[in-house]
């Protein structure tokens, strides 16, 4: 089955996601992190066409690794941050079967990816490609009593309902300990009366060789 994520305009994923909230809301957190971290390198994982990136500040983060399956939206991100923002390596890679091909960065922001990738697949690839004292940022969304994926005018948003996953806040911190990652913290932020990000900000110090 062709990866619905391939088949979603780039038009249509940037209005649905500004409509619901999201876009800001990616926005803000990946900002916070930014300011909190000062990281010299970041991967944006599921980056689409930006979710974030005008919030990079060059002369702190020379080096971004931005990650995406679609190679229209990354089309699009390169066109708007290629030449405002050096040090770009823009990868199209499907997250479920291509390895990472960067290491050693300071912080990895993975939002709204889990839903979409296995989560047991995916995180140790991240903490791989993580620094020693790097960061590993994870943003999934927790929904109540509503949709997963919001009914908006963009139709073909509604690819996704039969290919997301709802991934549990408690299933993800167990997989995280199982892995011996260290939870700094985690946090809710509303986005309406059904819907929130869980927000995990994790190291992998206690992580033996």
């Amino acid at each position: 089955m062709k990866n619905p994520w391939l088949q979603i305009p780039f038009q249509d994923y940037e209005n649905h996601m500004r409509e619901v909230g999201q876009t800001q809301m990616l926005s803000r957190l990946f900002g916070d992190c930014l300011k909190r971290y000062t990281p010299g390198s970041i991967a944006l994982i599921g980056c689409a066409t930006g979710n974030g990136l005008e919030e990079v500040d060059p002369a702190i983060t020379r080096v971004i690794h931005a990650v995406d399956i679609n190679p229209a939206y990354l089309e699009q991100l390169n066109q708007r941050f290629g030449q405002t923002i050096p040090g770009m390596n823009i990868q199209c890679l499907d997250l479920e079967v291509d390895p990472l091909s960067f290491s050693n960065v300071d912080l990895i922001f993975c939002g709204l990816v889990l839903e979409y990738v296995k989560p047991d697949v995916l995180i140790p690839e991240l903490l791989d490609a993580l620094s020693p004292d790097g960061a590993l940022v994870i943003v999934i969304q927790q929904t109540r009593n509503t949709a997963f994926v919001t009914k908006t005018q963009y139709r073909s948003l509604d690819l996704l309902s039969s290919f997301a996953g709802t991934v549990s806040g408690a299933g993800l911190y167990e997989l995280l300990s199982n892995l011996g990652v260290k939870i700094e913290m985690q946090y809710d932020v509303p986005l309406n009366d059904n819907k929130s990000f869980r927000v995990f900000h994790c190291s992998k110090n206690r992580i033996s060789s």
